[in-house]
């Protein structure tokens, strides 16, 4: 398990190091490792469809992949619409998902928008967990900055093709 750093430059600069060596994948494994939540992701939007283009799964190292589902079935198409970061530590019992179909898979969500500097969405970056969670534990702004880290120079990932 990687060391956690205890600064937000510290922590960036951990996550850095990871993407130089070892790729994008290991670097969000770093970014997850400062958090309890199970999960960290990538996701993508394409046709009416969302799927995580890079997953992380604390505990199954292995899983590379998640299933494509509908783009509204997901939170993440909160942090699209609203181009700002959507977070809920327990959507069970948050009322501003009483009808939203994750609600009783995915219990808990913390995502930024990962935007080009036109302002364009080209993903979300999001812990997530099946699971209520604290997002009080996640930094946001290393969840910024790594975003805006990803959103340049092409290191976004495409949109994954189906599995």
């Amino acid at each position: 398990m990687p060391t956690i750093a205890t600064s937000t430059p510290e922590a960036f600069e951990a996550f850095r190091q990871a993407f130089e060596s070892q790729g994008l994948r290991a670097a969000l494994a770093e970014l997850l490792a400062h958090t309890d939540y199970r999960f960290l992701g990538l996701w993508r939007f394409q046709d009416g469809r969302a799927a995580a283009a890079i997953h992380v799964d604390r505990e199954d190292p292995d899983s590379l992949r998640t299933a494509e589902v509908p783009d509204t079935a997901t939170y993440c198409s909160f942090v699209r619409e609203q181009q700002r970061p959507f977070a809920t530590a327990d959507a069970g019992a948050d009322a501003r998902l009483a009808d939203h179909p994750a609600r009783d898979t995915v219990r808990s969500y913390c995502g930024v928008p990962i935007m080009t500097s036109e302002g364009e969405v080209l993903g979300t970056l999001c812990h997530y967990d099946l699971v209520p969670r604290d997002f009080d534990q996640i930094n946001l702004e290393l969840m910024l900055m790594v975003s805006s880290f990803i959103a340049r120079d092409g290191r976004m990932p495409g949109y994954p093709e189906a599995l």
